[in-house]
């Protein structure tokens, strides 16, 4: 019987040593969070105005420490309150908010280049539209065009131009609340200092997309072979832009695309016009 006690008696004592280590860990990370809060917080200019989405300068510092909050959302504080923001966040291991990005919608896919399968006269809504066989596009990896990213945008920077979602450059932060809005997956955040894209998102056997959309991909290797720094490659069985390289040059490379699926920020064909405010 007396092993018994023993046990137990050792049994509690280490729950007991790694409750309090837990306790400790846990205490330690909650000052440390609000350390960090707080740091933020001292640098917003307090009018609690509530432009950010949020009741007051503090919250907003909150989100922005603990829930990934964007940077640049506090309008009163401007750019260089962004910069400062996002110098706190580079302290942080992979935390890709310290870099200025903003989204691009990866699809070229509008009403004339995309072939329909059926006409959709249901709920307009990305996420309902899904789920009718994918969408009514053939193509059922592009963009469905029926705003659910604008809903989700909390600066008014997306439009949605005879079928596609356009970002407005000017107005995007990076925020990503429109990638998660996304259910096709076909918004990207990519640095903000980056011209072009690539505008496709098609999975399907490179041959087979040109019948699905006009705008597409095909893999066909033009972009790469006239990259001479790298600028494009063909990866997977689509061509992809090297965010790593200058896009000074870029232009003629995306000129040479056959079917004009390299395109520029805020501009929504294979000739530039700028985005419009316009209805969908």
């Amino acid at each position: 019987m007396m092993w018994l006690n023993v046990s137990i008696a050792v049994l509690f004592a280490l729950l007991s040593f790694f409750g309090a280590s837990f306790l400790s860990s846990a205490w330690k990370k909650r000052g440390k969070a609000e350390a960090e809060a707080k740091r933020i917080e001292m640098l917003l200019p307090g009018f609690d105005c509530g432009l950010c989405g949020m009741p007051d300068c503090r919250s907003y510092a909150w989100s922005v420490d603990a829930e990934r909050a964007d940077p640049a959302l506090c309008r009163p504080g401007g750019s260089k309150l962004e910069s400062q923001l996002r110098a706190i966040l580079a302290e942080r291991p992979r935390d890709s908010r310290s870099s200025p990005r903003r989204a691009v919608v990866r699809c070229a896919g509008t009403r004339e280049a995309a072939v329909a399968d059926f006409l959709y006269d249901g709920r307009p809504s990305c996420a309902s539209a899904v789920e009718l066989y994918g969408g009514p596009k053939r193509c059922k990896d592009g963009c469905l065009g029926l705003g659910s990213c604008i809903t989700a945008c909390p600066l008014g920077a997306i439009r949605v131009n005879s079928g596609v979602a356009v970002v407005n450059p000017e107005l995007c932060t990076g925020c990503g609340l429109c990638v998660k809005a996304c259910p096709p997956g076909v918004i990207a955040l990519l640095p903000r200092e980056q011209a072009w894209y690539v505008a496709c998102s098609s999975r399907r056997e490179p041959e087979t997309r040109g019948r699905d959309c006009s705008a597409a991909c095909t893999a066909c290797g033009e972009c790469a072979s006239r990259s001479l720094r790298g600028e494009f490659r063909v990866k997977r069985g689509i061509a992809r832009e090297n965010s790593d390289i200058s896009s000074v040059g870029w232009a003629e490379i995306a000129e040479a695309c056959p079917t004009g699926a390299i395109l520029r920020f805020g501009f929504g064909g294979k000739k530039a016009s700028p985005f419009r405010k316009g209805g969908r």
